[in-house]
């Protein structure tokens, strides 16, 4: 039988919210910490291409990727 207990590291993902509140963009996104590339990857495609804004990987997550407990 698995075991069922979750460790610290098990209950923290990460999130990425669009702060384009006033232009109606509802992107949010969560993720396990293991899939940290995919996520920065798909948040700088929405930017780009629903905000017409360019950022990189580093500017993305140093200032949207927010570790949040599930």
């Amino acid at each position: 039988m698995p075991d069922d207990t979750l460790t610290e590291e098990q209950q923290t993902a990460l999130q990425v919210a669009c702060d384009t509140e006033v232009s109606g963009c509802l992107f949010l996104m969560r993720t396990e910490e293991n899939d940290r590339d995919r996520l920065l990857e798909i948040t700088r495609d929405h930017v780009r291409y629903q905000h017409g804004k360019d950022y990189s990987l580093e500017e993305i997550e140093e200032q949207h990727v927010t570790e949040v407990e599930v």
